[in-house]
């Protein structure tokens, strides 16, 4: 009796860390703008939110610059990862990035601000519209 306990425990084990990963997948793509194909990839064919509908938009400014950047190929890595999942730490790693570049290039930045954005698309009519997923705002040291 004992052992068919045990047994039934551990059949129940890999149900329960199915659950367990799909609710933290849930709960990131809710509340850290995770997109639902990875990290499990939980909701990944119910939803357009991919990397091919995210995108980074790179903005820049000093004394006499004000300007947006295209994504240089050097950067592409660190801005999918930021497209992927706009945390704290990927958005640092691509505004340091982005820093770099523009000093090896002599470029003055003091400023910079990197949006994360995704295409959604309009229910019924199925409109494409952009939304907005998070912004993160850098200062360049002296």
């Amino acid at each position: 009796m004992r052992s068919e306990t045990v047994e039934r425990r551990w059949a129940t084990l890999p149900a329960a860390l199915l659950v367990l990963v799909a609710s933290g997948q849930l709960l990131l793509a809710r509340t850290t703008g995770l997109s639902p194909w990875k990290g499990g990839g939980f909701g990944m064919f119910a939803s357009l939110d991919a990397r091919p509908f995210r995108y980074v938009r790179i903005f820049v400014e000093a004394p006499q610059r004000s300007e947006e950047l295209a994504v240089p190929p050097s950067l592409e890595q660190l801005a999918a990862s930021a497209e992927t999942l706009p945390g704290d730490h990927q958005l640092e790693q691509l505004a340091q990035g982005v820093l770099a570049r523009e000093r090896r290039r002599q470029r003055p930045v003091v400023d910079g601000r990197l949006e994360v954005w995704r295409v959604e698309f309009a229910p019924g009519s199925l409109t494409p519209r952009d939304r907005l997923v998070r912004t993160y705002t850098f200062h360049a040291a002296p």
